[in-house]
């Protein structure tokens, strides 16, 4: 697939852009400080009934382009530090309001919400987005390039209160200046949007951008917030330290018995200085991310590395500006390349390398998004400690396209070895819907040889009743960003796809058909078939917000060599032709019982294969919820059988939004092994936490009493100061 000229496609989505509509405004009200409301939940105070009010919100579901079922008010102040927004959201059943959820950054899907999008460069692209429901839990995100996948580790000081009563709900947001970025000026413009899901409807209604064309994060949907004056966004400067005590056990080598380390630390969770409004340094010292969640246990069916994501506050803000690669996954598809891919840093094979000080710039100015980062770590058991270095850069290009380059180099300290990587992408969106997008990314190391280059390119239309996209990856044998994750090597990638989701008129069962045909198909750089995926899919999604569906799957397998798939099962060499049927279910998410359902039956590599996985969750009420993941994977080959169960349970008990437990229970019958993670977290103020953190990990085949792998109990408390 060859990419249109650079300049037919500026001119050509210049003039799709031409006719974009005047966007819908809102001037908030400017007041002083000593004024500001009490952020309590209750809009009683006096000075909320001298803002103007926005209070037309239109429906994008179920009933796109009507007037919502329920009023929803919103006002607007400011003064030099803060931004406050309150909201009045009216409901006829005020009984039926669904509010459930304490915990910080839950997504809130369970329960009645309210979110505002807050495009402060105003580049029609990147956003913050914030949202609570009636219990004032908090859920914040970042957006970058309107993509899916949003940074939802991202997180800052803000407050939220919200309120049931007689009307409906009331909610009251503040979000100071200072945990913003935004463009230099006295006076500014930002986009703005705000969003109401009235849960037990299956309703979601927005202010401005209700096309079901286009999701809440799509940033060029939003109105302006003019008029801001005066406003210092952007933290001038942040100490956070930290102190960690606590202690590991863990079994001695080649003896019986335990042995005790101390895990006792202190450092410089993060020091954050503003060098401009629009320009944030963040640097850490000796970090510790003890408090991050653990990954959920998973046994893989395929040849090919899993992905998990990255968890570590240090690399999460604006984390998007550094994406290179192929689009994030939907539904349980793999990323195939990210050219840069933070996990490869300070985490190597599960283990955790010590960082001993990370620096990261990371803005905007003149049209242009940078991010830089260089990460020092130190060695541990068997792997060197490194220097890693990236820098990424994108010039912003009409509204929502951008050309962009990167480049990345990891050094062995204590040697000459060394991987380098440089790239240049770019994204054109074309009549709001169409999308031209690639890249083009070369690795070198020492003793470099030809064939270590990649690229990719795609044209995808996405629309609510037509997604269409035809893809080429190809990927060398020898690319290999040392930086980044790369599925597969030495590879060529087509694909084309085709969805069709029509909505059936004035039914009260279907709200949509989704059905599909994909075709993949990887070769070998000499143009050998290497797999072959042919899927036929049929979904529905129903008016009462449960989802079902099904797929016929005919693959093409060609082995160069053996594949382990289990420890006691090896498929040898050879090629391999089979079909499976997936059937697929999900209730919706506003049930006190709700949960997935999918099942895989059919030909596995010359046998037959029984793979589940069935996920409940439960809420009992709004302090106490818990959800199960369980899969079984049951296979049948000539070379064995196998059978694997993978348990993932977690259970939530949140005495209040500051105060939250959470308790994990994993366990893996291919690794025989369980894995316990308890965490209590106090917020005891905006950003500040203490947390108590305690793992067991056991290996079942030693014996249950015998079999200890580790066991830790730390306690960590951090608090910042702001200047």
């Amino acid at each position: 697939m060859r990419p249109l000229p650079l300049l037919f496609i500026l001119a050509l989505s210049s003039w799709a852009h031409a006719s974009d509509p005047a966007e819908p405004t809102i001037t908030p009200t400017r007041i002083e400080s000593e004024e500001a409301p009490r952020i309590d939940g209750d809009l009683d105070d006096p000075i909320w009934r001298n803002a103007s009010v926005v209070d037309n919100f239109i429906q994008r579901e179920p009933h796109e382009g009507e007037q919502a079922s329920e009023r929803t008010e919103v006002r607007i102040l400011y003064h030099e530090k803060a931004i406050y927004f309150g909201v009045v959201c009216y409901d006829s059943e005020p009984e039926k309001i669904q509010a459930t959820r304490m915990r910080r950054d839950d997504e809130l899907e369970n329960d009645d919400t309210f979110s505002v999008l807050l495009d402060t460069f105003h580049d029609h692209r990147n956003a913050y987005l914030f949202r609570s429901n009636a219990l004032g839990t908090k859920f914040d995100a970042l957006i970058t390039d309107e993509q899916r996948q949003l940074t939802k580790e991202w997180d800052e000081k803000w407050d939220a209160a919200g309120q049931i009563n007689s009307n409906g709900w009331t909610l009251e947001i503040a979000i100071p200046f200072k945990s913003l970025r935004s463009a230099s000026g006295r006076e500014q413009a930002w986009g703005i949007n705000f969003e109401r899901v009235i849960r037990r409807k299956k309703e979601e209604v927005y202010w401005t951008g209700h096309s079901r064309d286009y999701e809440f994060w799509n940033v060029s949907q939003a109105g302006i917030l003019s008029a801001l004056s005066e406003e210092k966004t952007g933290l001038r400067l942040r100490v956070k330290p930290y102190g960690l005590g606590g202690f590991s056990q863990l079994p001695e080598e080649n003896v019986a018995g335990t042995r005790l380390e101390n895990d006792s630390q202190f450092g410089l969770e993060v020091v954050k200085a503003s060098i401009t409004p629009s320009i944030t340094a963040d640097f850490t010292v000796n970090p510790d991310f003890a408090q991050a969640e653990v990954d959920e246990s998973r046994f893989n069916l395929t040849r090919f590395s899993l992905f998990f994501p990255e968890k570590r506050e240090f690399f999460l803000e604006r984390a998007g500006i550094f994406d290179f690669g192929t689009p994030r996954p939907q539904f349980s598809r793999p990323t195939e390349v990210l050219v840069f891919f933070s996990r490869r840093v300070g985490l190597e094979e599960d283990v955790n390398i010590p960082i001993t000080s990370g620096a990261r710039v990371t803005g905007e100015t003149g049209g242009f998004q940078f991010g830089f980062l260089n990460v020092l770590t130190r060695e541990k058991d068997d792997f060197a400690g490194d220097l890693s270095t990236v820098f990424r850069v994108k010039k912003n290009l009409l509204e929502r396209s951008y050309v962009g380059a990167i480049f990345t180099d990891q050094r062995v300290r204590s040697s000459d070895s060394f991987n380098r990587l440089a790239g240049l992408d770019a994204n054109f969106v074309l009549f709001d819907k169409l999308t031209a997008r690639g890249y083009w990314a070369k690795s070198e190391e020492q003793n470099a040889k030809d064939d270590n280059a990649s690229y990719h390119a795609l044209l995808a239309w996405d629309s609510d009743r037509l997604e269409a996209n035809l893809e080429r990856l190809r990927i060398d044998e020898r690319f290999d960003p040392r930086l980044g994750f790369v599925q597969r090597q030495g590879v060529v990638k087509n694909r084309a796809r085709l969805v069709w989701k029509p909505r059936p008129k004035n039914s009260r069962l279907i709200r949509q058909f989704r059905i599909s045909s994909e075709h993949t198909w990887f070769t070998s750089q000499k143009g050998f078939l290497e797999s072959r995926e042919n899927d036929l899919f049929f979904g529905a999604t129903f008016q009462s917000g449960d989802f079902i569906g099904g797929s016929i799957n005919s693959k093409t397998e060609t082995l160069d060599e053996d594949f382990e798939v289990h420890p006691e099962v090896t498929i040898p060499a050879g090629n391999y032709r089979y079909k499976d049927f997936v059937l697929f279910a999900r209730t919706h998410s506003g049930r006190r019982v709700s949960g997935t359902f999918r099942a895989t039956v059919g030909g596995f590599f010359g046998g037959d294969i029984l793979a589940t996985e069935l996920g409940p969750e439960i809420r009992i009420n709004r302090r106490f919820s818990a959800s199960v993941n369980y899969g079984l994977n049951k296979a049948s080959l000539p070379q064995g059988d196998f059978t694997v169960n993978v348990l993932n349970t977690r259970l939530d008990f949140n005495i209040s939004n500051r105060l939250l437990t959470s308790t994990t229970f994993q366990y893996n019958s291919a690794d025989n092994e369980m894995l316990v993670n308890w965490r209590l977290n106090y917020i005891y103020r905006p950003g500040d936490d203490l947390f108590i953190v305690y793992n067991e990990g056991r290996d079942f085949s030693s014996g249950l009493l015998t079999g200890l792998i580790n066991r830790t109990l730390l306690v960590k408390f951090t608090h910042s100061f702001d200047f």
